[in-house]
């Protein structure tokens, strides 16, 4: 006969520890002390605080308008504005403002207060665009381009409070700068909405992933790898604070950039190299002028570089070395030389454009590839 082992009271008394009888009223009494325990179902009991107005709240000096209709606050800063056209360009907005607000909802001055968690800085950017001030910002004609603090603050701002119209006018200023065209990439002194550095790669790198648009990848990391070491650091925005890398855009960038140097040199190369044309009108002279440059690729490759490291990265054009006079020779290529390498430039040029995704292993956007 098997003996049952039954727990030992303080008392020293055994007591056997047998299931209930009604494995029912067994669940119940499970139910009710799990109902009592503090400890259990605490997110139902949880609720998020109110929010509260900081004790220090100041009046932004350019957002501050006296009949506005609605407090805006990021941090301890207010923005009065007028909700109407926050409403005409939000639908996160204008669903916000139909919720009945209870008795004792915040207030400035008369004025229903909606707190954010975006920097002072960022929203300053977007308002500019929406509201007529003396600076206000513009996605068009101007005067100066706009910074990627300003471009980059309006397209997370309005992705974020779906405002369609003004997230598709920053993305054409970044698309602009970041372009997937091959004619536009290679014009010399490009005139650009935007403007930015290299080490501002990091965000547009973001804001393509953020927005799903892809065609700003390619020219991104290959603007970031140019940036050197700074993408270790990341990239500061609006001065505060520092937006880095995420891990697989780094490897992109870091592995991407030998490939792209090692690209850029074979390119130099095969366009200097000393091959006459077929209708060249004195092969010989020529082909002395071509050797004498070839000589000089080190030249040629510094001017490659310098176009490469320079702000608003796009590569140089040599045409104007074609048609220049050989120093060591003090001759000259006959037309039909000077228009082969041209040709033939704008053919290497067009090789290594197509080569960008595969240079930063990145799937290649739609209609990259160039004839």
């Amino acid at each position: 006969m098997v003996q049952h082992q039954y727990p030992v009271s303080q008392t020293g008394v055994r007591s056997p520890s047998r299931p209930p009888k009604d494995m029912e009223d067994f669940r119940s009494r499970k139910r009710r002390r799990a109902a009592s325990d503090p400890s259990r179902h605490t997110s139902e009991r949880f609720a998020w605080p109110e929010p509260v107005l900081p004790a220090n709240l100041v009046h932004d000096p350019e957002f501050w308008f006296d009949d506005g209709s609605v407090v805006l606050t990021a941090l301890n800063v207010g923005f009065r504005v007028y909700r109407r056209i926050l409403e005409e360009h939000s639908p996160f907005f204008k669903d916000m403002f139909r919720i009945p607000q209870p008795a004792h909802a915040l207030t400035v001055e008369g004025c229903p207060v909606v707190v954010l968690v975006d920097t002072p800085q960022q929203l300053r950017h977007m308002l500019r665009v929406l509201f007529p001030t003396s600076g206000n910002l513009r996605f068009g004609k101007q005067e100066a381009p706009i910074t990627m603090d300003a471009v980059a603050a309006v397209v997370r701002l309005s992705h974020k409070y779906q405002m369609d119209q003004l997230l598709a006018q920053a993305l054409s200023a970044l698309m602009e700068f970041y372009t997937d065209d091959f004619h536009e990439w290679i014009k010399r002194d490009r005139k650009t909405t935007m403007t930015a550095m290299p080490i501002d790669a990091i965000t547009a790198i973001s804001l393509a992933h953020l927005t799903s648009t892809p065609s700003i990848l390619p020219l991104a990391y290959f603007h970031a790898c140019c940036a050197g070491s700074q993408v270790l650091r990341g990239c500061v925005r609006d001065g505060a604070w520092a937006e880095p890398l995420t891990y697989v855009d780094l490897i992109r960038v870091m592995d991407g950039r030998p490939s792209f140097v090692h690209a850029l040199n074979k390119m130099v190369c095969r366009i200097f190299k000393p091959e006459t044309s077929a209708a060249c009108l004195d092969s010989r002279r020529c082909l002395r002028v071509m050797t004498a440059r070839a000589c000089d690729m080190s030249d040629y490759l510094e001017m490659a570089y310098g176009a490469m490291f320079a702000l608003g990265v796009s590569l140089c054009s040599f045409a104007a070395v074609h048609g220049e006079v050989e120093l060591t020779t003090g001759m000259r290529l006959c037309d039909k030389c000077r228009s082969m390498l041209k040709e033939r430039e704008l053919e290497e040029k067009k090789e290594l454009w197509n080569d960008i995704p595969s240079i930063f292993d990145m799937e290649e956007p739609e209609g990259w590839q160039v004839e």
